[in-house]
C-alpha cells in the first residue's frame, strides 16, 4: 500500500463514519448545543467541510476554494473567507441550521478536489512547503493534521448525536460489543 492509497483509504473511512453519524440529524439537533459554549454537530460537520477545502484548494494549491468557485457561501448566505476559526461562543450559537442534504453535497465535491489532488502527488510532493510564511507545513503535514481532525470531529459529533438521542440511538459502527 502507498502512501497515498493508506491517506485515501483513511479518509474513505472518515467519511463513511461521518456520514452515518449525521446522515439523520434534524435541522434541530443540528444545531443542539449541550452547553452555551459547545459547537453544535452542524457547526463542526461545516467547518470540518470548510477547513479541508481551505487546506487543499487554498493553501497547498493556491487556487480559489470550492466554497467560493462553486457558489456554496450564496447556496449557505455565508461569508466566503469563514470556516469557522476564531469563531465566539455567539457566532457558533447563531450559527444557522444548514440544509443538511446540500451541506454533504458540498462536502463530497471538496472530498473529489482533495482526492484528485491526493492521486496526483508524488512520494517527493508529501515534502513540498507550498507558504513560504509557513515552513513548517508540508504538504504530508496538512494531509496528517487533516486526518487527526477529521476523526477528532467526526467522534465529537458522534458522541453529541448519542449524548443528545441516548447511546441507542448510535449507528452499530459505534455500537459496543457485547
Amino acid at each position: 500500500m502507498t502512501l497515498n492509497e493508506f491517506i485515501e483509504s483513511s479518509l474513505q473511512m472518515e467519511q463513511n463514519l461521518l456520514v452515518e453519524a449525521v446522515e439523520d440529524l434534524s435541522a434541530e439537533e443540528l444545531t443542539w448545543q449541550p452547553g452555551p459554549d459547545t459547537n453544535p454537530m452542524g457547526w463542526m460537520l461545516w467547518h470540518t467541510i470548510r477547513v479541508e477545502d481551505m487546506w487543499i484548494q487554498f493553501f497547498i494549491q493556491g487556487q480559489t476554494e470550492i466554497w467560493e468557485r462553486d457558489g456554496w457561501h450564496e447556496k449557505f448566505g455565508l461569508p466566503t473567507r469563514d470556516n469557522g476559526f476564531g469563531h465566539t461562543p455567539e457566532q457558533v450559537a447563531s450559527f444557522p441550521a444548514l440544509d443538511l442534504p446540500e451541506l454533504l453535497r458540498y462536502g463530497q465535491a471538496v472530498r473529489a478536489g482533495t482526492l484528485e489532488h491526493l492521486r496526483g502527488l508524488t512520494a517527493e510532493d508529501f515534502d513540498h512547503v507550498p507558504r513560504e510564511r509557513r515552513p513548517n507545513l508540508s504538504v504530508g503535514s496538512v494531509y496528517r493534521q487533516l486526518l487527526g481532525e477529521f476523526f477528532q470531529h467526526q467522534g465529537q459529533i458522534a458522541y453529541l448525536k448519542g449524548l443528545k438521542r441516548g447511546a441507542g440511538a448510535l449507528p452499530p459502527t459505534y455500537a459496543t460489543p457485547g
